[in-house]
């Protein structure tokens, strides 16, 4: 019995001791935690100009035979929108995604922007667009250390005016390679076209 007794107050160290090395643990991943959601993005940006184009039509169709059809509906939104991106960072950052989302009373709808190659026919098929047209802001877009991009990414999105005029927010979602992704809400007035 001597023996239990002697070794308690070993065993009130031990506990005591484990509780000092979780506290420290625990504050330690706190701070670090705080550290890591408090940094600043690596890239800034605005919406700087921002044009909706609605696009609403019925298209006669026929079959085969030459039968005329019920006419085929065509309901789109295009959204056009010039960002400003800067480089906060001392790396060299590279565009991922480019994603415009909308926020519809049933969830959010999203779409990507036009590639490259789909931006050059946007303003071939829609001629009434071209004096928008600038240099167009894609994915692999590569921003050096301390420096700033413009450009324009376009959006389609298969609505009719009524679905259309339900969206209470907008914002664009630049998708960055290995960094966190930056979430950009237009505070500018959409003009429509």
């Amino acid at each position: 019995m001597t023996l239990l007794a002697n070794d308690r107050p070993s065993e009130s160290r031990g506990v005591l001791r484990g509780a000092v090395i979780a506290s420290s643990v625990a504050i330690l991943l706190a701070a670090i935690l705080w550290l890591v959601a408090h940094r600043p993005p690596v890239v800034e940006g605005s919406v700087t100009r921002l044009w909706i184009h609605p696009m609403h039509g019925a298209f006669p169709r026929k079959d085969a035979a030459g039968v005329v059809q019920a006419p085929e509906t065509f309901n789109q939104v295009l959204v056009l929108a010039q960002i400003h991106l800067h480089n906060r960072s001392s790396h060299a950052v590279i565009l991922s995604h480019l994603l415009t989302n909308l926020q519809l009373p049933d969830g959010e709808d999203s779409s990507y922007a036009a590639t490259a190659t789909d931006y050059d026919r946007i303003f071939v098929a829609y001629p009434e667009l071209a004096p928008l047209r600038t240099q167009p802001l894609v994915p692999d877009t590569v921003i050096a250390p301390g420096a700033s991009v413009d450009g324009m990414i376009v959006s389609s999105f298969q609505l009719s005016d009524e679905r259309w005029k339900q969206q209470s927010g907008m914002n664009f979602e630049i998708d960055l390679r290995m960094h966190p992704a930056l979430m950009l809400k237009p505070s500018v007035a959409a003009a429509t076209l």
